[in-house]
């Protein structure tokens, strides 16, 4: 599967730290839907405190809520492969993700008057749901569409990056070119995909 913009060693290596951590986790009994519930509450959680411009305290629980979503999958690995509800779920609870944050920098534009935090996250949420129906409509078609330079890890990371850079730094304009190079990368993905499908579906 390709990370996109994000150097495959990155992906597979924090993919591989967790391996250890979901083991003893899956011995204790932990399963893999528990963490995608809680991963969720801990994102929703640091949307709001970014929604509230408390950017410091918002990127480090949003941090959390993101490894939470790269645990789970390894906590399914290690139970042997995960179910198809867990399957459903996960998704799902991306997508409530996705929408979370967006809407938290909608309303951290709107506070602090900033058009280009306000628009960037309004485009960044509806191109990334738009690529994630790109996908799962091409695979109900019978073609696999993972393609693209912006997939939602690669998308995180960037945001990340410049909420982090930007709560440390005290500069919002990295966070700001952090959400508009989301937007663009999600759009540009979504533009990927329908002429990767158009080309298979010919």
């Amino acid at each position: 599967m390709s990370h996109g913009v994000l150097p495959n060693e990155v992906a597979e290596g924090t993919r591989g730290g967790m391996a250890p951590l979901a083991k003893r986790l899956h011995g204790l009994g932990v399963t893999a839907n528990g963490v995608t519930v809680l991963g969720l509450l801990i994102t929703l959680a640091g949307s709001a405190l970014l929604a509230a411009d408390r950017t410091l305290p918002a990127f480090a629980v949003l941090l959390v809520g993101t490894l939470s979503d790269t645990l789970d999958g390894a906590l399914a690995r290690v139970a042997g492969g995960g179910t198809r509800f867990g399957e459903f779920l996960d998704s799902t609870a991306d997508r409530i993700s996705d929408a979370a944050m967006a809407a938290a920098v909608v309303a951290l534009g709107a506070t602090r008057g900033d058009a280009v935090l306000l628009w960037g996250g309004l485009v960044g949420l509806v191109a990334s749901f738009m690529v994630s129906y790109a996908r799962a409509k091409a695979e109900s078609l019978g073609v696999k569409a993972t393609v693209g330079v912006g997939p939602r890890e690669a998308r995180l990371v960037l945001f990340l990056t410049g909420l982090g850079l930007s709560a440390v730094l005290g500069a919002s304009w990295l966070f700001v070119a952090a959400v508009v190079a989301v937007a663009l990368l999600s759009t540009l993905t979504l533009l990927q995909r329908v002429a990767h499908v158009a080309r298979a579906l010919r």
